[in-house]
């Protein structure tokens, strides 16, 4: 375990940028009644956003997909412009303000100026450079990323005085700090958007929500009816608008992002009991899920090996050839990362259930096994390793009567098919003879690192890494301690070497990957530590994963 750990970053040192700046005040984009979050720092770069409330691209070798709002509805069709080439804008809602852009046929590692002009072509913000990645059959030297999941929330009252999300001002602190170490790509591991219909209503909090919540931003949806229809999409759209675009701003305007999706973004907590059952997630929720990723942030564009026809590729909304649910993070061949929605197709057929369509199975376990890249990793929206006795684990571990996680109780909707696909995709990592095995993960609200030894009865041939990124936005009531009563822990049928045991504080991660190593360096903070010292913390953790010889 030594090997892997390291008590000092050798991440270069950097002066903080006041990034944040880029992020708007939000008072021109939700409902007045909400207190707008207030950026850290002034601008220090002078780029100027103009009429853009947020904007958010992704890339890949030959093609930029990118989400853009704006604080008005435009009057007339907006372009992109880059290269000599103009673009023009596809409108994503009625109202105009929201757009995307679409450039193909790029070439490959280039750095493009792009800007976005308006009909008549007057600048609406300042150009800014984004970069493609490399071809596939490159070899570059290095790359760098940040990971972190469920960054969304809102602001509001304690409750017993406990916070629900960590303030955005602090969300958006963290988020600075994290894109100062100026990242090649951003990987945003689910729960974007906080909005929990049904399961937010049998939480000893539920009158905070109906007294505060619903009054800032306009009442409780109307689920007869969709959520853009003319009745919801004020609400909608605040609520979106306060957690997306108030984050993010244009932060994120020169570095591609790749945003994965969980139970959140369907608009529930994962629960099944006698009242509720949340997975898989009805079609109000995952077409809620579809919207917001129609609105705010891209798809997942076309990769030569993932097939076209796996779920979540067969939108007609959707940008050609993209994914909303299974994506591609290719890195010339220093790195491939295949990232999968664990929610959205979850059955219940007991010994025989999935959590993966086995059409995705298919794809995950064939780029698995097909070595080549010089690094390799998972990124899945549900936590291997790890149980918090939740129904969205792939273990059974429960919680007793006395709060502790148990397998001789049955846990109520869990399914010992999601076990066993558990163990096809284990396998598969483990028998990797030029790679080290590596899963990267969101949901859980906690930081931790360490190397599964065995898996349930499987004799691993050689360890599979599991990281958990850190959460950017979980409050003190978010963390599985103050709402399970119990702190997230390895589940009892996976032996575990720890380097960082979960532990619940806010924070990122940064994955530096160079041919001969994958190196995690892990930032934590959580209040009541000064938020001051956000901006000069010290890596809790630096976990190095060597490619295996």
């Amino acid at each position: 375990m030594d090997q892997h750990r390291r008590s000092t970053s050798d991440l270069e040192r950097r002066e903080f940028l006041a990034l944040c700046a880029g992020v708007p005040a939000l008072g021109l984009l939700g409902p007045q009644a909400l207190a707008a979050p207030v950026a850290t720092a002034p601008a220090t770069d002078g780029w100027n956003q103009g009429q853009l409330a947020h904007l958010i691209p992704t890339a890949s070798h030959e093609r930029f997909l990118i989400k853009a709002s704006f604080k008005a509805p435009l009057t007339g069709m907006p372009h992109l412009t880059l290269d000599g080439r103009r673009i023009d804008g596809e409108r994503t809602h009625g109202q105009g303000r929201f757009w995307r852009f679409d450039a193909s046929a790029l070439r490959p590692a280039t750095r493009y100026e792009l800007q976005i002009i308006d009909a008549g072509g007057a600048p609406l913000c300042d150009a800014w450079p984004l970069r493609t990645f490399p071809a596939p059959d490159a070899t570059p030297e290095h790359m760098r990323i940040v990971a972190y999941t469920c960054a969304g929330g809102y602001d509001g009252r304690r409750w017993k005085d406990k916070t629900g999300f960590l303030g955005m001002a602090a969300r958006q602190r963290l988020l600075a700090r994290a894109m100062s170490y100026r990242p090649d790509a951003v990987i945003a591991n689910g729960d974007h958007i906080y909005w929990d219909i049904a399961t937010s209503l049998n939480k000893p909090f539920a009158k905070l929500v109906q007294e505060e919540l619903w009054t800032t931003f306009g009442g409780a949806l109307d689920i007869s009816v969709p959520m853009l229809h003319p009745r919801n999409v004020a609400i909608f759209l605040g609520v979106c608008d306060y957690q997306i675009p108030g984050l993010y701003g244009t932060t994120l305007r020169s570095t591609p992002a790749f945003f994965l999706t969980d139970d959140h973004d369907t608009f529930e907590n994962d629960e099944f009991d006698t009242k509720v059952a949340t997975l898989p997630p009805d079609t109000y929720g995952t077409l809620g899920a579809e919207q917001t990723q129609q609105l705010y942030y891209p798809e997942f564009l076309p990769d030569a090996n993932r097939p076209a026809w796996l779920p979540g590729g067969d939108k007609a909304q959707a940008p050609a050839g993209t994914n909303i649910t299974f994506g591609t993070l290719r890195y010339g061949k220093l790195l491939e990362a295949v990232l999968y929605d664990c929610r959205r197709y979850v059955d219940y057929k007991g010994s025989h259930a999935k959590i993966l369509p086995q059409w995705t199975e298919d794809w995950l376990v064939a780029r698995t096994r097909a070595e080549d890249t010089t690094h390799f990793m998972h990124v899945p929206s549900l936590p291997f390793a790890y149980s918090s006795g939740k129904l969205g684990d792939w273990y059974p571990d429960v919680l007793d009567a006395s709060g502790r996680l148990v397998l001789y109780e049955e846990k109520a909707g869990w399914q010992r098919g999601w076990f066993a696909q558990h163990q096809r995709l284990i396998a598969a990592l483990a028998a990797q003879t030029r790679r080290a095995g590596v899963i990267v993960q969101g949901d859980f609200h906690a930081s931790a690192a360490g190397q599964m030894t065995r898996s349930g009865d499987l004799s691993l041939a050689h360890p599979v890494h599991a990281v958990m990124a850190g959460t950017l936005g979980t409050g003190d009531l978010g963390f599985p301690s103050a709402y399970r009563g119990i702190e997230s822990m390895p589940s009892q049928l996976i032996g575990m070497e720890q380097a960082l045991k979960p532990t619940e504080k806010n924070g990122f991660t940064i994955i530096d990957v160079t041919p001969d190593k994958m190196t995690f360096t892990m930032f934590l903070w959580r209040p009541p530590q000064p938020v001051e010292d956000i901006d000069t913390m010290a890596p809790a953790l630096v976990y190095e994963v060597p490619r295996r010889a």
